[in-house]
């Protein structure tokens, strides 16, 4: 969901980067305010350093369809609190969605 365009010289074509491209890179823009948060195929970088995990949670709901049940991962580790800042050193925010356990459901038996 970044998207760069470079500027046109005379003999070059323009670039658009989408995403893959090198503005991806976790480490790349840590303390520019933008931190790259992902949630299932959906990721791009945002402007949520400073902000609780409740309010770029909000803000970034419609646009990467993230669940109001997931659980907010920085940097690897989870983080309970939804009132937590994020910091401007932080590389990287998830939202992860429980997903089902198997063998918690048992089916009644045909008879």
């Amino acid at each position: 969901m970044t998207l760069q365009l470079r500027k046109l010289s005379p003999n070059v074509q323009p670039e658009v980067y989408c995403g893959g491209g090198p503005a991806s890179d976790p480490q790349e823009e840590t303390g520019s305010g933008n931190v790259l948060v992902n949630y299932g195929i959906h990721r791009g970088r945002f402007p949520v350093a400073g902000m609780r995990i409740r309010e770029a949670r909000q803000v970034l709901q419609r646009l990467l369809n993230i669940d109001p049940s997931a659980v907010a991962v920085i940097n690897g580790s989870p983080i309970v609190d939804e009132d937590q800042v994020i910091d401007d050193r932080v590389a990287m925010l998830h939202f992860v969605k429980p997903s089902s356990i198997k063998g918690a459901c048992r089916w009644p038996s045909a008879s």
